[in-house]
């Protein structure tokens, strides 16, 4: 889906799709029996109902699956930053026992990281792309880390889980910028348009009717509905409904306090 709707409210691509489809499967059939040989008949109807039926159930089916894997991939990106606030934060409890002053200073920058992570990387990630200056940030802490030199046997103990969990970290920041970029490929887009395509060239061949009315008016905007929700979940870091940085702001201000 092109990038500028994600600028609008999801009331408003809502509407968009609705009224859009709406118009194209009330106009367009219309114009179709303009054309002499495309004029509607009593036959044209009888083909017209044995095709319509299995055609939008299959419209339909095909958007419920996308809609479902969509809704699938919104939920594994959430749990990605759920993970990698999670790791963030024991990384820093472990810093905090390790008791160095060098440890206490990649504390520091570990806070600047995530407030980085929030303020700049956020929303980068909408276009695609993880941040210059935070990815800078996390390789300073990650040299500072292998750095550390434990002296009692506390640290040492200590150090293999500091490195351990500071890997962990970079993981799920790449896998983070990795799935920001994750939407269901054009070939289904295509798909489900040449469906509904495919629908307006059936509803030509239908004889005007109270019925037939009513059909165009309902059938559109239930499809136009679920599309939208199908574009509003799309991309999980695009739109009103945006992932949002809830987890790491929570991990944050739990650093700030922490003490012990």
């Amino acid at each position: 889906m092109p990038t500028y709707l994600y600028r609008f409210s999801n009331i408003a691509i809502m509407l968009f799709f609705i009224i859009s489809i709406t118009a194209a499967m009330n106009l367009f059939p219309k114009l179709l029996q303009l054309i002499s040989f495309l004029e509607p008949s009593e036959e044209s109807t009888r083909l017209g109902q044995s095709l319509f039926s299995p055609i939008a159930s299959s419209t339909g089916l095909l958007i419920g699956f996308l809609l479902n894997q969509a809704q699938t991939n919104f939920r594994e990106v959430e749990a990605v930053v759920s993970t990698e606030a999670g790791r963030i934060n024991n990384l820093d409890r472990l810093l905090l026992r390790f008791g160095s002053k060098q440890a206490l200073e990649i504390r520091a920058k570990l806070r600047a990281y995530i407030e980085s992570v929030i303020s700049d990387e956020w929303s980068d990630m909408s276009r695609g792309n993880g941040n210059q200056n935070t990815h800078m940030i996390w390789r300073g802490i990650s040299q500072n880390i292998f750095k550390l030199d434990p002296q009692t046997p506390k640290q040492l103990a200590l150090y293999s889980d500091i490195i351990k969990k500071s890997e962990e970290v970079a993981e799920s920041r790449e896998t983070r910028i990795d799935r920001c970029e994750k939407h269901l490929p054009p070939i289904f887009w295509i798909v489900i348009f040449i469906c509904l395509g495919t629908l307006i060239g059936v509803n030509a061949l239908f004889l005007p009717s109270t019925h037939f009315v009513f059909g165009l008016t309902i059938l559109p905007i239930a499809f136009g509905g679920l599309i939208s929700l199908l574009v509003v979940t799309d991309q999980p870091f695009k739109g009103q409904n945006a992932i949002a940085p809830a987890a790491l702001d929570k991990v944050l201000a739990s650093i700030n306090t922490r003490a012990e």
